[in-house]
């Protein structure tokens, strides 16, 4: 099986939308050291770094890490296909540093649609 992680977010300023990356995320002290890949990213580790960005840019920051993983998934017509099995979604959601939203589903965070 194997495992796909995405891990994204937008910071909304006064000034315009702004793309975050994870080579950003990583590369920064509020999401705490060590991480080297998006697995090793923790959900609180991503809600610092997002509280962190939106205190600092005094604006509204989306942040979300999405795992999915790929795995044989029967289909009627008596064969497979290799898609997604299992899915996990982490969005949170801060304003001028204050958590707006923190939650974890078990699918894509339609939340997200809003801002991409």
């Amino acid at each position: 099986m194997e495992v796909e992680f995405n891990i994204a977010g937008r910071i909304l300023a006064k000034d315009g939308t702004r793309i975050i990356s994870l080579a950003e995320i990583i590369a920064s002290p509020a999401a705490g050291s060590g991480a080297t890949c998006a697995a090793d990213l923790s959900e609180d580790a991503l809600a610092d770094y997002c509280k962190a960005v939106s205190a600092q840019n005094a604006c509204k920051v989306y942040l979300w890490k999405d795992r999915e993983e790929y795995g044989n998934a029967n289909v009627f017509n008596g064969g497979s296909d290799y898609e997604v099995v299992n899915e996990v979604c982490f969005l949170c959601v801060y304003d001028c540093g204050k958590e707006m939203v923190r939650e974890t589903t078990n699918h894509w965070n339609e939340k997200i649609d809003e801002v991409i």
